[in-house]
């Protein structure tokens, strides 16, 4: 019997050390400056803004990236992140979907449990382990 738990226990451990293992990480992404330094610059200051926990100063950076480079998608999520913290979930849909439309294989935008909850593709699983709901 004893056995029989342990073993249903480690069951348990790999199932789910395998599906939180495989969720990608829902913080915001940095790039290089390569194409456009003064994008990746504001990108960056947005991030430490967004770590600090300051929103409406990661907003501001996030759109001064976009404003400095249309195209960066990884500016597009940042900004949808932060405009998940600040409640705006429509906002946060919009620039969700543009960071996938420019960037479709990026597994970091596509594979985030934010992105995928406000555009309705988490499983329930998903949705129960990440405490997301569909926006």
């Amino acid at each position: 019997m004893h056995r029989r738990i342990r073993m249903g226990f480690l069951v348990l451990g790999c199932f789910l050390a395998m599906v939180t293992g495989c969720a990608t990480p829902s913080g915001p992404l940095a790039v290089l400056p390569m194409t456009s330094p003064a994008a990746a610059h504001h990108n960056l200051e947005g991030i430490q803004q967004y770590d600090a926990g300051k929103w409406q100063a990661a907003k501001s950076r996030f759109e001064s990236a976009i404003q400095a480079d249309p195209d960066l998608a990884e500016a597009h999520f940042n900004l949808a992140l932060t405009f998940h913290k600040l409640g705006s979930h429509r906002e946060a849909t919009i620039h969700f979907k543009k960071a996938s439309e420019l960037a479709p294989a990026n597994k970091e935008i596509v594979g985030s449990p934010a992105y995928r909850n406000h555009l309705g593709l988490s499983s329930t699983l998903e949705k129960h382990l990440s405490g997301g709901y569909r926006y």
